[in-house]
């Protein structure tokens, strides 16, 4: 060592931390990319479920229920969901549509969303009348926007037969 002057010694240990720094920014970078894949994974199993419907009017144009959404935010995101289309079908055949209105589901937490929904009269009559209740499915896609980007995450819910069963019958 007594052949490098001083100021190498300091520019050969500068050159080691500029070394280090780039190893810790990918790091950095590498821990951030999991944490929003790991998050982005978690949105993607949003869970939905039916708490309750009540016929609200029935008219020739159809059935209007006021049916009352829960939505679970399974991630650690704040998820701003746009306006949301949803449609019930029994046994595979369309009963009718509704729409969510735009609205904030908190991280980790669920929400319950009160919407309108307009039946089809001639599908509900066909199984309204009948004893067997048939396999209902409620199905949309939401639209959340998030910080940089939005997602588009498809739900899927399938009432149980209780469940159905007070749908169609309106109770």
């Amino acid at each position: 060592m007594v052949f490098f002057p001083e100021w190498t010694k300091k520019g050969f240990i500068n050159l080691n931390v500029m070394r280090r720094k780039p190893k810790i920014a990918i790091i950095i970078v590498g821990i951030i990319g999991a944490f929003v894949f790991s998050q982005y994974a978690a949105a993607m199993q949003l869970n939905v479920s039916m708490r309750n419907s009540e016929i609200v009017e029935r008219t020739d144009a159809g059935t209007l229920y006021q049916i009352n959404l829960e939505f679970e935010n399974p991630s650690l995101m704040i998820l701003n969901v746009g306006k949301t289309d949803f449609l019930i079908s029994a046994e595979g055949e369309n009963l009718g549509a509704g729409i969510l209105d735009p609205t904030i589901i908190p991280p980790m937490d669920k929400i319950v969303v009160e919407t309108p929904f307009l039946a089809d009269n001639a599908v509900l009559d066909k199984y309204e009348k009948s004893d067997n209740t048939p396999a209902l499915k409620l199905a949309g896609i939401s639209r959340y926007n998030l910080w940089f980007t939005s997602l588009d995450i498809p739900f899927t819910y399938y009432p149980t037969q209780e469940e159905a069963r007070e749908f169609i019958h309106g109770k």
